[in-house]
């Protein structure tokens, strides 16, 4: 039975919190608990979590550890009067909603904004991907250690890259290019091989009427993929150049999800 109004945050610092106080957690607490909410109402082997908290080699008595730690985090989370992790055999298990962890929320809101993408309602869109990246506060996972959570960490932030991405192609849609100019400037220098982005960039500024910027960034990103990768823009940033070139309407942005799709697999 769950119990408590305590909810749980990983997108930013991994916490448990209960109105504005947060629970007092260890290092190692932390990162267990992220473990257990990424796999949230699903039970969590010993294997796997031995695995994920100190990876290999293991350390003397893994399991006693983990029992140990399990036993220190509940009773953190007692304190608060939260008492559903489960013992299951040689298993953990955190019992929870969806509505105590930022994650799911998070997803929940994204789902939305894409329904609304797709039956043609951006204003409605826009509001559920703003609704989505606030639940943000720092990089995922911040606090927990060990293989897993870094490289969910990794996996999270792209995740929120990609909603970024889309959530800046809905306003595109909506005619708001100059809104847009300054966070894509940003994200362009912290991916500066990311074409999706670019080619969003090389939008918003062609249709602010900056079209000698939004070339110069196209011949910016070719030199650094010849350079570094030996490999040109992909076909769709190549007509949206020669779009641009012969000074017609930019109407439609290449699909972000192929950009994506093509340049990860050309990568590798």
């Amino acid at each position: 039975m769950l119990s408590g109004p305590l909810q749980f945050r990983i997108l930013g610092v991994v916490e448990a919190r209960t109105g504005a106080e947060s629970v007092q957690l260890s290092g190692k607490q932390r990162s267990l608990l992220a473990v257990l909410l990424l796999q949230a109402n699903c039970a969590v082997t010993n294997s796997l979590l031995m695995d994920a908290l100190w990876g290999r080699p293991l350390p003397v008595a893994p399991e006693t550890r983990v029992r140990t730690l399990v036993f220190e985090l509940r009773r953190s989370l007692a304190r608060h009067e939260f008492h559903s992790i489960e013992t299951k055999p040689s298993s953990y298990a955190i019992r929870i909603e969806d509505c105590q962890l930022d994650l799911a929320v998070f997803l929940a809101r994204v789902r939305k904004a894409r329904e609304a993408v797709i039956s043609g309602t951006p204003s409605v869109a826009l509001a559920a991907y703003d609704e989505a990246l606030a639940l943000w506060h720092g990089t995922a996972l911040t606090g927990a250690s060990g293989p897993y959570a870094e490289a969910e960490s990794a996996r999270l932030e792209e995740l929120r890259l990609t909603v970024m991405e889309e959530r800046i192609g809905t306003l595109l849609q909506l005619g708001r290019p100059a809104e847009v100019v300054t966070d894509l400037n940003r994200l362009v220098l912290l991916h500066p091989l990311r074409e999706g982005l670019h080619a969003q960039l090389m939008t918003a500024l062609y249709r602010c009427g900056r079209r000698t910027e939004a070339l110069d960034l196209f011949r910016s990103l070719r030199s650094r993929l010849v350079q570094e990768l030996g490999m040109e823009p992909l076909p769709e940033l190549r007509d949206l150049q020669q779009q641009m070139l012969s000074s017609v309407p930019v109407s439609n942005l290449p699909q972000r999800e192929r950009l994506t799709g093509l340049a990860q697999s050309r990568r590798g």
